[in-house]
C-alpha cells in the first residue's frame, strides 16, 4: 500500500502512457508529416520531462516536481474542459474520455503534495 503513495510510481505510469497515447497514438492518428511533427516532439519532451523526474530525483526533490511538472498540466485540462478546449480540432479533454488523463496527471500531484516535506 505505501508503494502506491510513492511520486516515482505514479511518474513512471504518467510518462509510459503518455508516450504511448501521446507520442505514438498522435503519430498513428495524425501521421508522421511535418505539420504534426512539432505536437509529437513536444509529447515525446514532456515524457522525457517525466522520466528525469522519476530517475533522476529522490525523495523531497522528486515529490515536489512531481507536483510543479503536474499541477499545471491538471489545471489545464480541468478549464479545457470546461471550456471546450480543442487541439487541431480533437477536444483536450471531453468527458468522459477525458477522465483518464485527467486522473493520470492528478495522480502524481496529489503523491508530490503528500511528499512534499518528506526526507
Amino acid at each position: 500500500m505505501d508503494m502506491i503513495k510513492k511520486p516515482k510510481i505514479w511518474l513512471v505510469v504518467l510518462a509510459l502512457m503518455h508516450t504511448f497515447m501521446g507520442v505514438i497514438g498522435s503519430y498513428v492518428q495524425m501521421g508522421g508529416d511535418t505539420e504534426h511533427l512539432a505536437v509529437i516532439l513536444y509529447f515525446l519532451s514532456v515524457s522525457v520531462y517525466l522520466l528525469y523526474a522519476a530517475f533522476m530525483t529522490e525523495g523531497q526533490e522528486q515529490a515536489r516536481l512531481a507536483t510543479v511538472l503536474c499541477a499545471p498540466v491538471v489545471v489545464w485540462f480541468v478549464i479545457s474542459a470546461a471550456m471546450g478546449l480543442e487541439i487541431m480540432g480533437v477536444p483536450v479533454a471531453e468527458f468522459p474520455s477525458g477522465l483518464l488523463p485527467i486522473t493520470l496527471w492528478t495522480l502524481p500531484m496529489v503523491t508530490g503534495i503528500l511528499n512534499w516535506n518528506s526526507n
